[in-house]
Formats: structure tokens, C-alpha cells, sequence
């Protein structure tokens, strides 16, 4: 005679259940981590439905409930397995591991800022943040920032969604000042790669002042018609055009490339003291190097490295 024991059911039954549920999410197309984390209170629910179906129509006075322990042992290691996968859903590991296998790097455009140089703005103060920087001088009457970033992104979604999430401005008096801030990036164990590459537009009607903050910046001043400057950064690249009118001044620069085109002024070791010690800096150079009447000045100042081209 056959025996029943209590488990053997719950057992069939909850691996029907996950196989069709498994089938449901290839048909259409749920989401298996979410499948696997719901799916185990139901084995509990048939366990104890088979228990309290054996008890009810057991033959017996006094029925003694007989238990498939292998059954109920796989279902306890099933059910164990599931309530860790919600452990780690509620705590967020989840997501984490879920958005580290889909992750992806790709190039995307950054949202672009247009903001109109009116009258009464006389200079524009840039703060170029963590970001290298090409700044292009224009002739219209708008300041503009475009450009691409590199990152890595999950479901293809970008982490930019407006100019206000990589840059703050604000204009006060005379002057409009725009700061560009480090990419959005998510706390945890994996880490997400991202880096901009942004252009900067000014009409070369408007002076300008940039903070490189130790970065690389292009200067494609064009044909400037106000004072521009350029400090603390760590390479800038000067491309001037022959038909320009520019005086561009080094001053305190480390390394000035070509410098035979240059009249030079070599700046000695300077010497300063803090908290009672000697700090000795390296030998800087300064100079100058003009295009056509040099009737505007673009000054590079305290900075690494300066390099010139001329071009058309």
C-alpha cells in the first residue's frame, strides 16, 4: 500500500510552478531577477495546504502527519535561497549587481547650454571643474557649452538629462559666471566610469577669465576683440590664426613649447616660506608672442605646460 508522505506534493508542485513561471518570463520577458525573489512564499502555501488537506481527510482518530524529509529539506533550501534573494533586492545589492552585468560604456552628446550675452555682460568667469576644455571664440551673442561625454550607462540610459546637471551659472553685475561640475556617479561596489569632453563658446566681444583647476585646455581665440586669461591649468594648447590681433603673455609657466618663437623672461626659483619651512618652486618662464598689432591680450599664467600653433 501506498504511503503518503507530506512534502512529495509541495515539492512537485512548487517545481511546476517555477518552471512555468521561468517559461512566462522568456514569453514575456519579466524580469527573472523580480520572478525569482516573488516566487517562494508559495511553497510555504502548498506545504501547509498539504499538511492541513492530509489532516482533514486522514482515515485515522488520531492521524500522525508521516513527512517526505528530502522533499521538505529541498523545499527549505529553495525557500532559504529565495528569502536571500529578497534580503539583498530590499538592501539594494540587487539592483547593484543587476545594473553591473547590464552596464555599458557609450558616447553620448551632453544637453546644451545657450545663455544670451547681453549688454550689460561685460565678462564671462569660467570654471572649468575636473573637465578638460576646448573654449572657441564666437561672433554671436550667445554663450555656449556642447559636447560629448563618455560613460558607462545601464539600459542605455544617460546620466545627463539637463545643462543643470553638469553646469551651474548665474550672472551678477556685469559678469556671468559658469561653473562646470564632475558627472553624476552612484555609491556602491562598482564603479562607473565617466569623462567629458565639452566646448565652450564666448563672443570675443565679452572678456574672459578661466580657472583650469590643473586640467587641459584648448584656446581657439579666434579674432579676439577683449582681454581673455587663462590660469592654474596643466597644459593649454594656443591655436592662433595669422590674421589675428593678439598679444599672448606667458606668465609663471613651466614649460613654454617652441620658445625661440617667444621673447623670453626667464622667472628664477622663488622662494617661499610656510610654517617655518623653505619651499623652493621650479624655474618658470615668461614671454610674449604676437600676431599682427598684438592689440589684445590672451594671458596664460600659472600654468605647466603652453604650446602655440598657427594655423589659417
Amino acid at each position: 500500500m501506498r504511503v503518503w508522505r507530506v512534502g512529495s506534493v509541495s515539492m512537485g508542485a512548487a517545481l511546476v510552478f517555477l518552471g512555468i513561471l521561468l517559461l512566462l518570463t522568456q514569453i514575456l520577458n519579466w524580469d527573472k531577477a523580480y520572478v525569482m525573489t516573488g516566487w517562494w512564499p508559495f511553497i510555504l502555501i502548498i506545504l501547509g495546504g498539504e499538511i492541513l488537506f492530509y489532516l482533514f481527510f486522514a482515515n485515522q482518530e488520531n492521524p500522525k502527519v508521516k513527512y517526505d524529509v528530502v522533499s521538505i529539506l529541498f523545499a527549505v533550501i529553495i525557500g532559504t535561497a529565495g528569502i536571500s534573494f529578497s534580503l539583498l533586492q530590499a538592501s539594494g545589492v540587487m539592483g547593484a549587481v543587476q545594473s553591473w552585468v547590464s552596464v555599458e560604456e557609450k558616447t553620448l552628446e551632453i544637453p546644451v547650454f545657450n545663455h544670451p550675452l547681453t549688454d550689460e555682460i561685460k565678462r564671462v568667469i569660467v570654471d572649468t571643474g575636473p573637465h578638460d576644455v576646448t573654449i572657441e571664440g564666437g561672433i554671436g551673442d550667445e554663450v555656449s557649452v556642447f559636447g560629448t561625454y563618455r560613460s558607462t550607462t545601464y539600459d542605455g540610459k544617460g546620466k545627463l538629462n539637463s545643462p543643470k546637471d553638469y553646469l551651474q551659472y548665474e550672472k551678477k553685475g556685469d559678469s556671468l559666471y559658469i561653473s562646470l561640475m564632475g558627472l553624476p556617479s552612484e555609491s556602491g561596489p562598482f564603479e562607473r566610469y565617466s569623462q567629458m569632453d565639452a566646448t565652450l563658446v564666448v563672443p570675443t566681444k565679452a572678456g574672459l577669465e578661466v580657472s583650469g583647476q590643473d586640467t587641459s585646455i584648448t584656446m581657439k581665440p579666434r579674432h579676439l576683440l577683449s582681454n581673455w586669461s587663462v590660469t592654474k591649468s596643466s597644459q593649454v594648447n594656443v591655436l592662433l590664426s595669422e590674421q589675428s590681433d593678439i598679444n599672448l603673455l606667458a606668465d609663471k609657466v613651466t614649460d613654454i613649447r617652441d620658445d625661440e618663437k617667444w621673447k623670453m623672461e626667464e622667472n628664477k626659483n622663488e622662494v617661499e616660506e610656510f610654517q617655518d619651512e623653505v619651499i623652493y618652486k621650479d624655474d618658470t618662464e615668461s614671454g610674449t608672442y604676437t600676431t599682427g598689432k598684438g592689440t589684445y591680450e590672451l594671458l596664460i599664467s600659472d600654468s605647466y605646460s603652453l604650446a602655440v600653433r598657427l594655423g589659417n
